[in-house]
């Protein structure tokens, strides 16, 4: 989830139940995810990019990260990793990340974490994910305007100086991060918390909904017959 330049202006699902919008994208990937079909995979990624053509560049600067995590699997190819299967393993994973960032990136935090309440997700992992969503935030802020400080005051020169003054900044903000946690579970239980948070929205399922989930399951169930058929 993105709240910078990356963040994407328009949400076109967003008039779709949130649930609906969770159970969809967790039965695309998982069928992502398991298929072994290239052609059912590469479908996928058209259908997509689709609704993403006006936020193409966004959605580029996206899947760049994403790719460098596959640039590995291809890295061992000359050492014996089939073609075939980095081929696989390439579209899975742009797939999948294609499919959270229809799906789930649009939604705030308040939408997937009372949706996953609703669909009867153990409310104590829903309370972990909320804290952690925003403490990820927070790291990277902090981060963010540490090294900045850092580049604006010229550090030190020098390659192991230099890697030497990025260890002590991540080191620092880890440890506050660790101290911060501690006076924000102290705060929080001194306040009465349960360790759950409640459901801040109103659902309201939809013949759109239906229709959208149906679609999905269709999808999902014709890239598993592609992939049982080619097997």
């Amino acid at each position: 989830m993105y709240l910078d330049r990356l963040e994407y202006k328009k949400d076109f699902l967003s008039p779709v139940d949130k649930r609906c919008r969770f159970i969809s994208a967790a039965a695309l990937i998982a069928a992502a995810v398991y298929t072994t079909s290239a052609a059912a995979l590469s479908g996928l990624i058209v259908l997509c990019l689709l609704p993403l053509l006006r936020e193409l560049r966004v959605t580029a600067l996206r899947l760049i990260p994403v790719n460098m995590m596959t640039a590995a699997l291809w890295l061992t190819v000359p050492f014996g990793f089939s073609m075939d299967s980095a081929v696989l393993y390439t579209l899975r994973i742009n797939a999948a990340a294609l499919l959270y960032m229809i799906f789930i990136i649009p939604m705030s935090v308040s939408a997937l974490a009372s949706s996953m309440t609703k669909l009867r997700v153990p409310e104590k992992l829903v309370s972990l994910f909320i804290l952690s969503y925003r403490y990820i935030f927070l790291l990277g802020e902090r981060l963010s305007v540490t090294l900045v400080s850092m580049r604006l005051r010229h550090p030190e020169s020098g390659t192991f100086r230099l890697w030497r003054s990025f260890a002590a900044v991540f080191a620092a903000t880890s440890a506050r991060a660790v101290f911060r946690s501690q006076r924000l579970s102290l705060a929080m239980v001194s306040r009465g918390f349960d360790g759950t948070f409640p459901v801040t929205i109103t659902f309201k399922w939809k013949t759109l909904d239906t229709v959208l989930l149906i679609l999905c399951a269709g999808v999902s169930a014709l890239a598993l017959y592609f992939s049982i058929k080619g097997g």
